[in-house]
């Protein structure tokens, strides 16, 4: 009797273990981003970015703030120089560094892509590489792009969630970010 009691009270605690574990173990793994890139570009030749300036057709594309901005671009900058890419002016960059924060406005989305000549049905293209099928544009996405400056059309595009909290603060923000942008930028062809 006291060992169909015991059995009673333990299988289930056994199965509420588990599912937690499971979860946790699912909530730890990383989520592998997806990355889209032209495959005929030549990726290893890259050794210099830029940006945008202030008064260009991209700029106008986005709806955000200067520290969202500054948050953003420097993320990139840090990245980027570590990987050993140099930033330059815009006439002399091998590729131009774009981005884009998806809201729930479509019309901001087409803005952007519009700006960055990116056609998402030119992706079934034979001339564009696809890494991985789960590519979606979701609110809350980081997208960032790797523009050819001589064609002005986006090579390399990447999308990440930033799960910002309405009670995060502008460092928590800022880590966020910045942990978006280096898992975007380490998929970078041929590094």
């Amino acid at each position: 009797m006291l060992t169909n009691l015991l059995t009673a009270i333990t299988l289930p605690i056994k199965l509420l273990l588990l599912c937690l574990f499971l979860l946790n173990l699912t909530g730890c793994s990383s989520k592998k981003n997806p990355v889209i890139y032209h495959s005929s570009f030549n990726f290893p030749q890259v050794k210099t970015y830029s940006f945008y300036q202030s008064d260009s057709t991209f700029f106008d594309s986005q709806s955000l703030s200067h520290s969202q901005r500054n948050r953003i671009e420097i993320a990139i900058e840090n990245s980027l120089n570590e990987q050993g890419f140099v930033y330059t002016d815009i006439e002399n960059a091998d590729v131009i560094v774009t981005y884009h924060i998806v809201k729930r406005n479509h019309k901001d989305y087409q803005a952007y892509n519009k700006a960055v000549l990116f056609c998402s049905h030119c992706l079934k293209a034979n001339t564009w590489q696809q890494d991985n099928n789960d590519w979606v544009v979701y609110p809350g996405g980081l997208i960032i792009d790797l523009v050819d400056p001589k064609r002005n059309r986006s090579v390399w595009r990447s999308i990440y969630p930033l799960k910002y909290d309405q009670k995060d603060n502008s460092k928590i923000q800022n880590e966020i970010i910045i942990e978006a942008v280096d898992i975007m930028l380490m998929q970078y062809p041929g590094k």
